[in-house]
């Protein structure tokens, strides 16, 4: 799957949820979320673009977890990259595999995240401690050829949001290490 996603920082989260409602967005649900990323024992994934992530969600039942491939970012604007995701039973188990293999734990990023649903989007409200409110707008598709007309109507809903800045392409993890 290929995750098309442009993030952006959001400096009062009132005003952002407020729009959000404004344009017709409807709240999911809220949930925080632990990821846990590594690095490969043969290459290094900040210079490749990479990521391999271990995310633990709360859930009903205990807890959700999941484990998380993202490819290089493919444009010069969005943060659009391929995605693959499969849920895993053993947490601790699972990263012993991990670390078996030569993988490290690199770092660790928590978030609180609050999840609307807008159209065929999917847009977010991200806190983290460490560097604020972001908000993300995402929409997920099997095709490639799609991804500049789907940019395009993910920036018209920014704009829908009175957001025309702060866009930010870097990840949580990689404007952590800047911090």
């Amino acid at each position: 799957m290929i995750e098309v996603e442009i993030k952006a920082k959001i400096t009062d989260k009132n005003e952002a949820l407020k729009k959000i409602k404004d344009i017709g967005g409807v709240y999911s649900h809220s949930e925080e979320q632990e990821d846990f990323y590594f690095n490969a024992p043969d290459k290094d994934y900040r210079k490749t673009d990479e990521a391999l992530r271990i995310r633990i969600i709360p859930h009903e039942d205990g807890f959700k977890k999941i484990l998380t491939y993202k490819g290089p970012k493919l444009d010069s604007i969005s943060k659009t990259r391929k995605e693959v995701e499969v849920e895993i039973d053993d947490i601790d188990n699972m990263t012993e595999i991990l670390i078996n293999l030569g993988f490290k734990v690199s770092a660790t990023v928590s978030k609180v995240r609050r999840i609307f649903n807008y159209e065929e989007y999917t847009i977010t409200l991200d806190k983290l401690d460490e560097l604020g409110y972001f908000m993300e707008i995402e929409y997920v598709t099997k095709e490639k050829d799609d991804i500049e007309k789907i940019t395009e109507n993910i920036m018209k809903i920014f704009e829908k949001l009175e957001i025309t800045e702060g866009f930010e392409r870097r990840s949580y993890l990689e404007l952590l290490e800047e911090k």
